[in-house]
């Protein structure tokens, strides 16, 4: 049960990232840039995959994911944020933030074995970043959810 939830979680996310490229698209319509729209949206959907599949890595980084995709950082951060609205690393940590607050709301984990989970090697880190998404320490989010 506890697997299909989470994979559910990652397939709404993704329809969503992948949804807001689609909206944030240049809408004009001729051939050549059609078909580089294209091109460019499953590149970042790929890409989208590729971090929901990694976002857990404390190694995962832009520079993993243009390795992986076989692209340049620079062009792939253009296209990334034209697609989606928002910059690699606002994904990832927008990602990480959500799988945390699941398990702050569904375990009894302790903050740094959650931030180990979603990909912080640094637990102070976590808390910060966690703090700065959501308001709220780890702490407080999950007495508040529990």
């Amino acid at each position: 049960r506890k697997e299909f939830y989470q994979e559910e979680v990652k397939g709404v996310l993704l329809g969503f990232i992948i949804e807001l490229a689609r909206i944030n698209r240049d809408e004009e319509q001729d051939g050549e840039l059609v078909e580089e729209q294209g091109a460019d949206a499953t590149l970042i959907a790929r890409a989208l995959d590729y971090i929901s599949r990694n976002y857990q890595d404390p190694d995962l980084s832009l520079n993993s994911v243009c390795s992986y995709l076989g692209i340049s950082m620079s062009h792939f951060s253009t296209i990334f944020k034209e697609e989606t609205g928002s910059t690699f690393m606002e994904v990832l940590t927008g990602m990480r933030m959500e799988k945390a607050k699941e398990l702050l709301e569904n375990t009894t984990l302790k903050n740094y074995e959650i931030a180990g989970r979603v990909g912080f090697s640094d637990p102070h880190y976590f808390g910060v970043a966690f703090k700065k998404t959501t308001g709220k320490t780890p702490t407080e989010y999950a007495k508040e959810r529990r």
